[in-house]
C-alpha cells in the first residue's frame, strides 16, 4: 500500500495447533492461489486452496482507507477443514527500515515505554497489550510508522518488535479462543490501523486518541472524580502507629493539603501469602475501624491493599474453589507466581470466569467499607487479566481472550452497585476498566528503574486520558528503604543499611518529579516520623511539602488539563544513578541503573478555561538553566514552576 507517500506491505500468518503442545506455522506462501482486488484508496487480497486444510480454504484480507490517511486492515478465513486448530492469527506483520535513531514506541504497558533496538535481548522485545491498543515504529526526524488495534473487548492479543541489521518488523499476535472442534470459518472482529506520521511519541499518541476518546471506556467515565482534591497520596505498610502518624502530620504541615493514604499490611496475613483471606485487620477488627474513623476525622481519604485476582495455591482456602477458578495455560499448568521470595506461595491469577473467589471479593470489600474506608485498591486486575484460559472447568472456549476482562468488568460492576459511591482502584493506567475505577496506581512507570527495568518511559497514557481518571503513584523513598514486613523471616532481612539517599541523591526526587511532570497525582512512599523529623531528610521531607502543593494549586492543569506537544524545551542534561531495589530485592539482586536524563523534567498543558501553561521540574541539587520559544529563566534545586504560555 501506498501510505503518505511509503509503500508498506503487510503480511499475515497463522499458527495451528492442538490447544497443547507445538505450534505450526501457516503462512502465505503455503496457499496454492493468490489474487489481488484495488479498491479505490485500499485493497482486498485473497489467497485460497491448501493442500492440507482444503481446496476451499480461503483467507482474505481487506484494506480500507480511513480518516488522517490511516489504513484499516480486517482479516478472516472461510471454509477451513483441517485438523489441527488455528490458535493465533498473527496480523498485520510489517517490516520497515530502520536508521540510528529508530526506537519502538509502546502504549500496551501502563503509562506507555520506547524501546532502544540497541537494548534488545536477541533481537526481539514481546509486550501483552494490557494499558492501550497502539503501538509505533519511531524513526528520529524520518516518519513514523503507527498501529492500533480497535478492539473494544480488550482481548488478549500481544505486540512483538523485531529487528535485523538493516530493518524492523511489528506483528500482532491475536489469540483465538476455540470450541472442541476446529472452526471453519472465523473473523477477527475489529480493525487494525497502519499509518504515516511525523513526530514523536506525543504525535502518534494523538493519533490514537482520536479514536480512543469516542469509545465506551472514555465516554462512560464519570467526569466528575471524587479523587480529584487530593494533593499528595503516601504509600505506607505496616501497624497503625507507623501508618498513621505521618500522614495526619503531612496534611497538617501541608497547609491542610488534602492527602490520600494507601494502606498495605493492615491484614494478618503475610503480604502475597493466603489470598484472597485478608480479613481479619492484624491489629483486630476494633482497632482497625477506630484507626479509620480517626484517619476520616481529619480528612484523609483512606483505601487498603486488596489483591483482586489471586488466590493462595499454598493457602488453606485454596481447596474452597481455587481449581476451578484459576487461569489454565495453555501447556496445562495453572497460571501462578511466588511473589514472596521467603515462603514461595504461589499466588494462581483467576480467570474472570470464577464466581467463588469473586464471592469472596464480595464479602471482603462490604466489609471494607463498612470498616469506614473511603475507597479500596484491587491490585493486578488492570494489568494482569488479559491471558487467555484454557481450564476444562470453564464455560468458555479454551483459550478465550475476551474472558478475564469480561468477568472481571462484571465482578467491578457487581462491586460498584453493591457499594455506592465507593470508589475503586485498581493497578496501572489501563482502558478495559476506566469506566469503572476511579483511580489507578502507576508506580511501575514512574519509578521502573527502581523495579529495574532500563527502558525509557513516556506519559502516553495522561497524554491521552486526562481530566477525569485520577492516575496517581511512584516508589519514591526518601531513604531509599523499602518497607519491612516482621512476619517475614527476620534473617532475610538487609543487613547493614546505608546512607542511600546520599549515594542516589537524584532517584527520589525525580521519581516524586515525573508524577507532577506527567500530570500524575504524586505518591510518596514509606513514610515515617524519622522522615518528618530527623534533620538529615530535612530536604527531602521539604519537598514532599512543596510537591503537594504545587500539585494542588496547579490541578486545572495538572489533574483537568489537556498535554500538548513537550517539543521545544531546552536545558542541560546529567547522569543519573538509579538503585534497584523493591520489597523483596536481596542485597545480591541489587544493581545500579545509570541513564543520561535531562535536569528539568517539563511538560505543557492547556487548562479547560483555555490557559496554557509550562510545567518545571528540577529534581536536581542544583539550580538549573532552561528556555522555550521566546521565554528563558533558571530554577533553583528541588523545586518547580509554573510558566505561562501566550
Amino acid at each position: 500500500m501506498d501510505i503518505a507517500g511509503r509503500n508498506i506491505e503487510s503480511k499475515w500468518k497463522f499458527r495451528l495447533g492442538t490447544l497443547h503442545g507445538e505450534l505450526q506455522d501457516l503462512v502465505p506462501e503455503d496457499m496454492i492461489q493468490y489474487r489481488k482486488e484495488e479498491n479505490g484508496g485500499g485493497k482486498t487480497e485473497i489467497w485460497t486452496g491448501h493442500p492440507a486444510y482444503g481446496q476451499d480454504f480461503q483467507v482474505k484480507v481487506v484494506w480500507e482507507e480511513k480518516e488522517d490517511r490511516l489504513y484499516a486492515g480486517r482479516i478472516s478465513y472461510s471454509g477451513y477443514k483441517g485438523a489441527p486448530f488455528i490458535e493465533e492469527i498473527h496480523f498485520p506483520i510489517v517490516t520497515y527500515p530502520r536508521c540510528k535513531d529508530s526506537g519502538f514506541l509502546w502504549g500496551g504497558s501502563d503509562m506507555g515505554l520506547i524501546v532502544n533496538p540497541a537494548m534488545l535481548n536477541e533481537k526481539a522485545w514481546e509486550g501483552t497489550y494490557c494499558s492501550m491498543q497502539f503501538a509505533a515504529f519511531l524513526n528520529g526526524k524520518e516518519p513514523g510508522i503507527y498501529f492500533d488495534h480497535r478492539d473494544t473487548r480488550h482481548s488478549s492479543k500481544s505486540g512483538r518488535y523485531q529487528i535485523t541489521e538493516t530493518e524492523q518488523i511489528y506483528s500482532c499476535i491475536h489469540f483465538i479462543g476455540n470450541s472442541e472442534t476446529p472452526a471453519k470459518e472465523y473473523a477477527l472482529p475489529y480493525e487494525n490501523c497502519i499509518g504515516v506520521f511525523h513526530g514523536g511519541w506525543f504525535e502518534a499518541g494523538q493519533i490514537y486518541k482520536k479514536w480512543a476518546l469516542r469509545q465506551s471506556w472514555a465516554v462512560n467515565r464519570r467526569h466528575e472524580n471524587p479523587l480529584r482534591h487530593i494533593g499528595m497520596w503516601v504509600w505506607n505498610r505496616g501497624l497503625a502507629e507507623e501508618v498513621v502518624p505521618p500522614v495526619l502530620k503531612l496534611q497538617e504541615d501541608s497547609g491542610s493539603i488534602p492527602v490520600a493514604l494507601d494502606w498495605y499490611w493492615w491484614h494478618h496475613n503475610p503480604y502475597d501469602t493466603d489470598y484472597p483471606d485478608f480479613w481479619p485487620p492484624r491489629e483486630g477488627e476494633e482497632k482497625f475501624k477506630a484507626d479509620v474513623a480517626e484517619l476520616r476525622k481529619h480528612g484523609i481519604f483512606t483505601q487498603v491493599y486488596v489483591n483482586g485476582m489471586t488466590w493462595d495455591m499454598d493457602g488453606a482456602s485454596w481447596k474452597e474453589g481455587g481449581d476451578e477458578s484459576v487461569v489454565i495455560l495453555r501447556d496445562g499448568n495453572p497460571r501462578a507466581v511466588a511473589f514472596n521470595q521467603f515462603n514461595y506461595h504461589r499466588l494462581g491469577y483467576m480467570c474472570g470466569e470464577s464466581p467463588k473467589f469473586q464471592d469472596k471479593m464480595s464479602v471482603l470489600v462490604r466489609r471494607l467499607r463498612e470498616s469506614g474506608l473511603d475507597g479500596q485498591y484491587l491490585d493486578m486486575i488492570g494489568c494482569a487479566s488479559y491471558t487467555p484460559c484454557y481450564n476444562p472447568a470453564h464455560h468458555h472456549p479454551r483459550g478465550d481472550s475476551a474472558a478475564g476482562v469480561e468477568g472481571f468488568r462484571n465482578m467491578l460492576t457487581r462491586l460498584k452497585a453493591e457499594n455506592p459511591g465507593f470508589p475503586l482502584s485498581t493497578e496501572c493506567s489501563n482502558e478495559a476498566y476506566m469506566d469503572l475505577v476511579d483511580s489507578v496506581i502507576t508506580c511501575g512507570t514512574v519509578s521502573a528503574e527502581r523495579m529495574g527495568s532500563n527502558m525509557e518511559f513516556v506519559p502516553l497514557f495522561t497524554s491521552i486520558y486526562h481530566g477525569s481518571l485520577a492516575v496517581f503513584g511512584s516508589y519514591a523513598l526518601p531513604d531509599g528503604i523499602p518497607s519491612w514486613d516482621p512476619l517475614w523471616p527476620d534473617k532475610e532481612r538487609w543487613q547493614g543499611e546505608e546512607p542511600w539517599h546520599r549515594l542516589y541523591p537524584d532517584q527520589f526526587f525525580i521519581e516524586l518529579a515525573r508524577d507532577v511532570a506527567w500530570g500524575v497525582q504524586p505518591m510518596v512512599c514509606n513514610l515515617s516520623r524519622k522522615i518528618q523529623e530527623d534533620p538529615e531528610f530535612r530536604e527531602p521531607y521539604r519537598f514532599i511539602l512543596e510537591t503537594a502543593k504545587f500539585y494542588h494549586a496547579n490541578r486545572k492543569f495538572l489533574f483537568d488539563g489537556a498535554m500538548f506537544s513537550p517539543e521545544g524545551f531546552q536545558c542541560g542534561k546529567k547522569e543519573v544513578k538509579f538503585m534497584k531495589r523493591m520489597i523483596f530485592t536481596k542485597k545480591k539482586d541489587s544493581a545500579v541503573i545509570v541513564k543520561t536524563l535531562p535536569v528539568i523534567l517539563h511538560s505543557i498543558w492547556k487548562a479547560p478555561d483555555g490557559e496554557k501553561a509550562l510545567i518545571l521540574a528540577n529534581y536536581t541539587g542544583c539550580e538549573q538553566e532552561w528556555s522555550y520559544q521566546k521565554q528563558s529563566g533558571k530554577i533553583p534545586a528541588h523545586s518547580y514552576r509554573k510558566i505561562t504560555l501566550p
